[in-house]
């Protein structure tokens, strides 16, 4: 039976969610209590706070998205180590897939589905930089991956992608763990999302030209790209992939890009323009999902679904 996500993906537009972290730091939080003693950590808050991430995930259910992403960007082994939650991985990253599920189950309908999108971040060590090498990320990343299938995710992204060996690695890894679970990415697809920077390029110096080269090959069923910049810089890297990528293309930008207000770091892009300049992308490069990263809000997707749902998408 074909993955459902991908049927959805198939028929129309699909909206994702916008920024977690945001919303997360928003709330008074305590250390110690809430966070398990491990600041900056939000993927622990699963575990000591699951009332606070459901809520997000039903605010941006709320406002129209059709597929939220866990929260656990931070999830895979390696990067819990720091925080000496290494040997709770797998259950993190299932119960952040759980939290998901639950959200998703209670906003779907029969005419509008609602899925979890499985988040693996890129982590704080790349195989480029010789920080880690290839048998610790696949281990660290395949553990998380089996978490998130556990917990009933419809999907994998592997996003924010900043090396095109980390890609790699993840997606070789995803395999593993889905393999493992007696699945296969028909079933459960993998999804990748890049990062491009201002300055062109990948953070180690890859074109979206090469991502998409390097990628082709692999079971992967969508390329997209978030984070990093707002949609307006990210437009001739969309263009691209719109007319050389055959599968899945997914557009999250952040709202414009950041700047420093006392101290704070804020993204200034409201949700009128923001929406604007992703009208674009479906009318003009026929994406198959749009959603928002850093600071996005429930309202700037609440107006992007409403946007999408008012049009059919290009073909």
């Amino acid at each position: 039976m074909p993955s459902p996500l991908l049927t959805e993906l198939d028929r129309r537009v699909l909206v994702f969610d916008g920024a977690m972290g945001a919303l997360i730091h928003a709330i008074d939080l305590d250390i110690e209590t809430d966070y398990c003693g491990c600041e900056n950590c939000p993927d622990v808050l699963v575990k000591s706070r699951p009332d606070i991430i459901q809520d997000i995930h039903e605010q941006y259910l709320r406002a129209g998205a059709d597929a939220i992403y866990t929260d656990s960007f931070g999830g895979a082994k390696h990067v819990l180590s720091e925080f000496d939650l290494h040997n709770e991985t797998f259950e993190l990253n299932k119960r952040a897939a759980e939290i998901a599920r639950a959200a998703a189950d209670k906003h779907s309908t029969s005419d509008k589905p609602r899925f979890v999108l499985g988040s693996m971040g890129p982590g704080t060590k790349l195989i480029t930089l010789g920080q880690i090498d290839w048998p610790a990320m696949h281990a660290s990343y395949a553990e998380a991956m089996r978490g998130l299938i556990a917990g009933g995710a419809d999907a994998i992204m592997i996003e924010t992608c900043q090396d095109l060996l980390q890609v790699k690695c993840a997606i070789n890894a995803a395999v593993h763990a889905l393999d493992q679970a007696g699945k296969n990415p028909d079933d459960i697809p993998i999804m990748v999302s890049v990062t491009i920077e201002q300055t062109g390029s990948m953070l180690l110096g890859a074109s979206i030209e090469a991502a998409l080269v390097a990628l082709r090959g692999y079971p992967i069923a969508s390329l997209g790209l978030n984070c990093a910049t707002g949609p307006t810089e990210m437009a001739e890297h969309i263009h691209h992939l719109s007319r050389h990528w055959d599968r899945h293309v997914t557009v999250l930008p952040n709202a414009g890009l950041p700047v420093l207000v006392d101290g704070r770091t804020e993204y200034p892009l409201k949700p009128g323009p923001f929406v604007e300049a992703m009208q674009r992308f479906i009318e003009q490069d026929a994406i198959s999902a749009a959603g928002g990263c850093c600071g996005t809000t429930p309202e700037h997707i609440r107006q992007l679904a409403e946007m999408v749902n008012a049009r059919p998408p290009a073909k």
